[in-house]
């Protein structure tokens, strides 16, 4: 017999389906009372949600069935609570405690937000709204692919330490009811008022191999007033005509030139493009053209727009859907900088936005006079190593964007370095070789005398290894051993006077000259120990290599 104790919750949540093609049953009671009884889900999980009675023991049973996702919720305060996760491990149910325990594996991140467990990917709704940083992000709650979507959430008071929070949007009922269509709740944002978060995002609904004749997608809005209860949804675009193609997604709304102005992903006349909409009151919209084309050959369409103003110029940003570049890399995302003026963008300059493999549909918001963006740490060569408890998939650390020399900077958000624990070294002038670092959990800072070309080793496994070299002009991240090990992660860099690296587990973010570049890395290891050994041409033109423990986000 297993079972939990309530807390302050009053709601248990959980994923079922049915198991060998027999009606499964969920059954729950309080101590000493009888049984209530819940169906589970058919072929596919649904999610049930139960009534509790605070600080209340409950046993349970499955029969028949199994569970995938599982938590309480609905406490008094749940931006400050979260929900509790549940386990089953052997048929037996038990609580969830201590999360920094359950994240505590050799590949899953320490302080990058990732999910519970299961499959992870885009980023969406980001926001500022009464006291919280609001993530939803798109998740496949029941395994480590991808599959129908979900909207997770997940809430932060400083952008770095997140609780999370009940799923909001969930797959059609059509949907789930059926064996050959795939779909759900595709990427979106959020618009935070005074009194309620609009949320705008696209939905999708296809067989499994999409055709122009049988997949569409379509925008839908829905409000809600803590971020927490959704409303109801409404559909509020189509596609316009048979000029668009069925990829029609992914909107970014922003208030400019006296409208809302919306911008959409899309493929027009057989061009990936952004395409604009305006609106007087939010819901209702119309279609003002193309804003931005992209006619380089190979890319299938853009996903996850952006696009808003920043230091006296605009930026547009895409991800280039099934293009390969000329060094191999997968999927990568451009921005663009320009002038923006009666609906007319007049692009000046375009640029890759991170020159790593693992960087996909970033997204941006703007509180406090920062524009933060966050993109999904994408597995774009399958390398990804299953656990049990692991996830598929996880967010880049909050970056602060700005404009310098007509080229996007990202920095680490300010709040970031307020991880960083205790000194593990501090020198100058000489190579180094640190191993067994930190449980391959750390922060690492070089600032340079003068350039100089340099190998650090960043990770190690029996399968190959992972490392950041300077040559010349050009950075690169470098792996061996692993699929991704032809794919030339490299971009041109003049002289470097300052490195960031962040270490967490799988994950390598690099940050050059104060944000002029940055690069994004998954790299998967045997174990949690971690390996640093910088190599220097000219070790004299090293000022000072300082590296830190990073700690943990999960309470």
């Amino acid at each position: 017999m297993s079972g939990f104790y309530s807390e302050g919750f009053r709601w248990l949540e959980i994923f079922l389906k049915s198991h060998q093609g027999e009606a499964g049953r969920l059954y729950l009671r309080k101590e000493g009372q009888d049984w209530l009884e819940y169906a589970a889900g058919g072929h596919q999980y649904r999610l049930t949600k139960i009534p509790l009675e605070e600080h209340t023991h409950y046993q349970l049973e499955l029969s028949n069935c199994l569970a995938s996702v599982a938590y309480l919720s609905g406490s008094a305060n749940m931006l400050e609570t979260g929900i509790r996760f549940l386990d089953f491990q052997n048929g037996e149910c038990c609580q969830v405690k201590d999360l920094q325990r359950w994240y505590d594996t050799p590949n899953r991140e320490q302080y990058h937000f990732n999910a519970f467990r299961n499959w992870i990917n885009d980023p969406n709704g980001l926001c500022w709204y009464k006291g919280f940083y609001h993530l939803y992000y798109q998740a496949n709650p029941h395994g480590q692919n991808w599959a129908h979507m979900y909207w997770g959430h997940g809430a932060s008071k400083d952008l770095v330490h997140w609780i999370h929070l009940p799923y909001v949007l969930e797959p059609q009922e059509e949907i789930l009811e059926s064996d050959d269509k795939k779909g759900g709740a595709f990427s979106g944002c959020a618009v935070p008022l005074e009194d309620q978060i609009v949320f705008y995002f696209t939905r999708h609904i296809g067989p499994p191999e999409d055709t122009e004749e049988d997949t569409v997608q379509y925008q839908a809005m829905v409000t809600s007033a803590d971020g927490i209860r959704f409303g109801q949804e409404v559909k509020i675009i189509e596609k316009p005509d048979e000029s668009f193609s069925y990829n029609f997604r992914d909107p970014k709304v922003l208030w400019l030139e006296g409208a809302w102005q919306m911008v959409l992903g899309a493929k027009v006349n057989g061009i990936p493009s952004l395409v604009r909409y305006t609106s007087a009151n939010m819901k209702d919209w119309t279609c003002q053209g193309i804003l931005l084309e992209e006619r380089e050959e190979g890319v299938y369409t853009f996903e996850c727009p952006d696009f808003f103003p920043l230091n006296d110029t605009f930026v547009a940003v895409g991800s280039w859907m099934k293009y390969t570049d000329a060094q191999g890399r997968f999927q990568p995302t451009y921005y663009y900088l320009g002038d923006y003026r009666n609906g007319k963008f007049l692009v000046k300059s375009r640029g890759l936005y991170d020159f790593g493999g693992n960087f996909y549909a970033v997204q941006s918001f703007e509180h406090d006079g920062r524009r933060i963006a966050i993109a999904w740490t994408a597995d774009c060569c399958e390398e990804h190593i299953p656990e049990e408890k692991g996830s598929c998939g996880g967010m880049t650390i909050p970056r602060e964007l700005s404009v310098r020399d007509g080229r996007l900077i990202q920095r680490p958000a300010a709040e970031i370095y307020s991880l960083t624990g205790d000194t593990i070294c501090n020198v100058s002038g000489q190579n180094l070789t640190l191993r067994n670092l930190n449980h391959n959990t750390y922060f690492a800072r070089i600032d340079f005398r003068q350039d100089t070309d340099f190998d650090i080793l960043l990770g190690e496994s029996a399968q190959g290894r992972l490392r950041l070299l300077r040559e010349k002009d050009r950075l690169c991240l470098k792996t061996e051993g692993v699929r991704s090990q032809k794919i030339n992660y490299s971009a041109m860099v003049e002289s470097i006077a300052k490195l960031e690296i962040f270490v967490d587990r799988r994950l390598v973010e690099v940050y050059v000259n104060d944000g002029e570049l940055a690069g994004t890395k998954l790299f998967y290891q045997d174990e949690g120990s971690g390996v640093f050994h910088a190599a220097f041409q000219f070790q004299n033109h090293v000022e000072k290599i300082q590296i830190y423990e990073m700690k943990g986000i999960w309470r």
